[in-house]
């Protein structure tokens, strides 16, 4: 039922599109003489009243807020000429009201996906895109004040993306009304320099073209939408094969040693790559958990990097140095491992663009590390990032806490699809050992860190949950929200807000808690090594 009314709906919205376009091209044709020979000091003298010349000009100003022929500059002048300043610029600036509003309103109806797309694809786009979405009012203001940008197309875009009203409309008077105040003071010195013919005669040709145009390529793009209806924006692993990096700060907690059991397990399932793992710790001894666990699965061939910067989540005595000297003869070669950055940069340069999946289960050092100094290698590479990160809707969590200056700057560098699995998702969820498992590092790291002398030994499953989603997408365990903006405070809090044009999202448990917990204590229990 859904279904059928999201593509009704979908349906109606080009009906809308094609009629207003068809409409706009016909008066264009049927009215083009009338455009082409535009005369407001005419139209005032040949009003029956001056309220009925000022309504005149204001229907001018409606009229070209639509149909984009009218050069604003010949409005404004010809006004000042027809009236007393005072009164000219009272009339121009409420004409201007007339028409951003308006403009605004046809930008809705036109909808903003084609916009957006289209912008991603071109030179500034991206720019103009995060300007926008940044909320960086200043940059919208400078666009307006500055004459090359044209007024009407520049509202089409703002209306399209539905830039909050408010700020777009004082904005726009704020920017526009200077130079429409100078044009209105200025009088006829310029009018007869102006070829107005001319230009009416170009925008009544590409005007028709363009929204043809625009038509076709909408239907196309609206029916392939139909086709893709119901698919995630996320592709699972398992269904789109994409090479992992897993990104851990494993030692504070043991369910990080969980999370690469159900790493393994799951890579051995579905036979995907794994291209490294990377430790986002400043303790060493979290390299041997990493490779122990790593050997104790088959993957002894796995590279490892490290944080090598500023200190961070130090401590490893919890389980990662007895694990390490559990399983390891030689300490110094165990805990070895290349700086995160060559890490990352030698793991992306040999692969395919967008053909990497970041599975995060710690804070975003790593990551914003990577983004600083090779975000172009990094968002070209990597598709998407599961980051067990965040509170959600809103609300304060360990991994964001522990670094927020890089949360910050991975929310706002990384440009493609980020699902974040809250902190929400695991704390209810219960996996572990309920039984002794001997020379097997991911039981020992469960042991050590929740100590006692015999089993069982459970603990929460935030970062198991993330990777378990990475691999397996929605389904009877898990959906995903809607399009959210992401952004994280000065006090590490995390707030989603809805936004149809983001690719971030968060994860939201559909079973109970002991179904999911049933599902992963399984692989814990019975690994396939």
């Amino acid at each position: 039922m859904k279904e059928k009314f999201l593509r009704g709906s979908h349906a109606a919205g080009l009906a809308v599109r094609i009629i207003v376009s068809v409409f706009i091209i016909a008066v264009i044709i049927w009215k083009y003489d009338d455009f082409k020979n535009v005369d407001i000091r005419a139209l005032v003298e040949a009003s029956s009243s001056t309220l009925a010349a000022i309504f005149a000009i204001w229907g001018v100003y409606l009229l070209k807020s639509v149909v984009f022929v009218v050069p604003a500059s010949l409005v404004y002048i010809a006004v000042g000429m027809a009236f007393p300043a005072h009164w000219a610029i009272l009339i121009n600036a409420a004409g201007i009201l007339i028409e951003v509003c308006a403009t605004y309103l046809f930008g809705v109806i036109m909808g903003g996906p084609y916009v957006i797309n289209k912008l991603e694809k071109t030179k500034h786009g991206d720019k103009i895109l995060e300007l926008h979405g940044k909320n960086k009012l200043s940059a919208i203001f400078a666009i307006r004040v500055l004459p090359i940008f044209p007024i009407d197309l520049v509202s089409l875009f703002l209306g399209a993306v539905r830039m909050k009203f408010l700020h777009y409309l004082l904005l726009s008077l704020g920017g526009i009304l200077p130079r429409v105040i100078l044009f209105t003071i200025l009088g006829d010195g310029l009018y007869d320099y102006i070829p107005m013919q001319k230009l009416m005669l170009a925008a009544a040709i590409l005007l028709p073209v363009a929204l043809v145009i625009w038509v076709v390529r909408y239907a196309v793009k609206m029916t392939k939408k139909e086709n893709d209806y119901g698919k995630s924006p996320y592709e699972p692993l398992k269904d789109s094969r994409r090479y992992v990096i897993f990104d851990t700060d494993i030692g504070p907690d043991c369910d990080d040693a969980g999370a690469m059991a159900v790493l393994f397990e799951m890579a051995k399932k579905y036979d995907i790559k794994i291209l490294g793992a990377a430790n986002c710790t400043s303790n060493p001894y979290g390299n041997g958990a990493i490779r122990a666990i790593a050997d104790y699965y088959g993957m002894e061939d796995i590279n490892i990097g490290v944080h090598s910067g500023y200190e961070i989540l130090k401590d490893g005595d919890k389980y990662n140095k007895p694990v390490t000297k559990k399983y390891f003869k030689y300490i110094n070669s165990a805990v070895y491992a290349q700086p995160a950055l060559d890490f990352y940069k030698k793991a992306l340069s040999g692969v395919e663009d967008g053909s990497v999946t970041v599975i995060s289960a710690g804070p975003l050092t790593n990551l914003a590390e990577i983004l600083e100094n090779e975000p172009d290698l990094f968002n070209k590479k990597v598709n998407s990032v599961v980051a067990m990160a965040g509170k959600f809707p809103k609300g304060r969590e360990f991994n964001i806490e522990c670094d927020i200056n890089a949360a910050k700057i991975f929310f706002e560098k990384f440009k493609n699809i980020v699902v974040c699995s809250g902190f929400e998702i695991g704390e209810n969820i219960l996996t572990g050992f309920s039984a002794e498992k001997e020379n097997n590092p991911v039981f020992d790291s469960y042991k050590f860190y929740i100590g006692g002398d015999k089993p069982p030994y459970m603990r929460h499953s935030w970062d198991l949950t993330a990777v378990q989603y990475a691999f397996e997408g929605e389904g009877e365990f898990y959906s995903l929200s809607k399009p959210v903006k992401i952004t994280v405070d000065d006090s590490g809090k995390t707030d989603a807000v809805k936004d149809k044009y983001s690719k971030r999202y968060y994860i939201i448990k559909e079973a109970e808690n002991e179904k999911i917990a049933e599902y992963l204590n399984g692989i814990l229990d019975n690994p396939m090594c």
